[in-house]
């Protein structure tokens, strides 16, 4: 194992994971994963790549792991479905735990030799790979770029679209709302009606193995053990690197020291090309650049914008996968009609961003769950393109109301028509949110910040 002084002069292998990884997917997280690894490779790193990759074909456990090489990176792939694997019986379990990726990863490992492990995500791959490089004694830092570690749906959203904090003692409120994503409504009606203190006292009996053979009862236990197994994982990294002071409070709500927590917002290419505003007489040009899915809000945008009369002049581009999002980017189509203003533009390459984001005169970012920091705000502030973003997360913490961007109530669809038909009014203000643009920092600020925290775990641990 190497010692990485604080010079860099020595090089390093290091292992990035992520739970999906280009050319396939790249979105956030991919993106950012691909981008710091191009980076570490830059400066003269051995850089490798495990990643997750949702499959929907039928596979036999012995060909769910491929490897290939992208942009000169190796990539080493595990191909994800929701069914049992090796002699792993509880699917849902395998979600937080799987001891099928664990054995491989333990493999690895011991083939790559990395002298750090930094995950960027492990849904799909599990957060069992954290405790087979705990044996190994292999230095680990993480990035959550979402929820994963605390929610089992990601996102802290409830069915009604209200924020959750986080599972409560045995995860009853997690049963409650898997249910209710998940089984017939009778079962819903059931379980509505049960008292929490019932509930409590049916997964205590559920927790040791009664009705085991049950469905319902692996997949309540599985969740009611959830919290505690990643809490225990997460003790074992070295250090937590988080983008935004929202998730820095999720974690410490869920028992991560703030001592082992390092504060770090995003790098993304700064090279971007210079924002100008359409002139007062131009149809205004909105953007919307993230996935079509209903957590990002879409179809709130969609509906503001049809909601506007005809007399209002903008062009709206929607750009997100068109495939891969079918049945919700249906719905979006509905909601758009015959509206001539909006248009569905599919995709593109990320290397583009800068000159989409320029073509723009406002970006917006409706979530409507608490974003992490999503990498499109640091990208359409490093070109100065403003933004209108829900008030929630990581957006308000990147986006100040009336000064760099504009800020509406989440899922507030009158709200965001309102913000929309002041712009379209109001060039001047476009203008001035532009040039108040807060620029993010680089990716090579980003990475560079990235092997002080390296150094630091590798001093600490005297390796040599």
């Amino acid at each position: 194992m190497h010692l990485f002084p604080l010079t860099g002069e020595q090089p390093l292998k290091i292992l990035l994971t992520t739970h999906q990884f280009l050319p396939e997917y790249s979105a956030g997280t991919e993106i950012l994963a691909f981008s710091t690894a191009k980076e570490l490779q830059r400066i003269g790193h051995d850089v490798h790549v495990f990643t997750g990759f949702p499959e929907c074909n039928v596979l036999d456990d012995s060909r769910r792991f491929d490897s290939y090489v992208y942009d000169d990176i190796p990539v080493e792939r595990f191909h994800y479905s929701h069914v049992p694997m090796g002699e792993q019986l509880n699917i849902d379990e395998a979600e937080y735990n799987n001891s099928f990726v664990a054995s491989y990863f333990r493999g690895y490992l011991e083939k790559v030799n990395p002298d750090l492990v930094h995950f960027f995500h492990l849904q799909r791959l599990s957060a069992s790979v954290i405790n087979v490089c705990h044996e190994l004694g292999i230095p680990m830092v993480i990035t959550p770029t979402d929820f994963w570690f605390v929610c089992p749906t990601i996102q802290l959203l409830l069915t009604d679209a209200s924020i959750c904090h986080g599972p409560d003692p045995n995860s009853i409120n997690c049963v409650r709302h898997f249910i209710a994503l998940r089984q017939p409504r009778f079962i819903k009606s059931i379980v509505q009606l049960t008292p929490d203190v019932l509930l409590s006292f049916i997964m205590r009996v559920l927790n040791k193995g009664v009705f085991s053979r049950f469905r319902v009862s692996t997949y309540a236990r599985a969740l009611s053990r959830r919290p505690e197994f990643l809490k225990n994982c997460l003790s074992r990294v070295d250090k937590v690197i988080v983008p935004s002071h929202l998730m820095k409070n999720v974690l410490m709500e869920h028992g991560v020291p703030s001592s082992k927590i390092v504060f770090s917002p995003f790098g993304v290419d700064v090279s971007q090309p210079v924002y100008t505003a359409a002139p007062q007489d131009s149809k205004l040009r909105i953007g919307y650049i993230g996935t079509l899915l209903e957590h990002k809000g879409a179809h709130i945008l969609l509906k503001a914008a049809c909601s506007l009369p005809e007399r209002e002049s903008f062009e709206l581009k929607v750009y997100g996968d068109n495939e891969r999002s079918s049945n919700f980017v249906k719905d979006l189509r509905l909601i758009a009609g015959n509206d001539k203003r909006i248009e569905f533009c599919g995709t593109f390459p990320n290397n583009q961003i800068g000159k989409i984001l320029s073509s723009l005169d406002v970006l917006v970012v409706p979530s409507i769950w608490q974003e992490n920091t999503p990498l499109v705000l640091y990208s359409a502030q490093a070109c100065g393109c403003p933004v209108v973003a829900s008030d929630l997360g990581g957006m308000s913490e990147l986006i100040e109301h009336e000064v760099n961007g504009l800020l509406f109530r989440s899922g507030d669809i009158s709200g965001l028509a309102d913000t929309i038909s002041r712009l379209i009014h109001d060039r001047q203000l476009l203008r001035k949110l532009s040039q108040n643009a807060r620029k993010p920092k680089s990716v090579e600020a980003y990475v560079a910040e990235l092997i002080m925290v390296y150094s630091e775990i590798l001093y600490g641990m005297g390796r040599s």
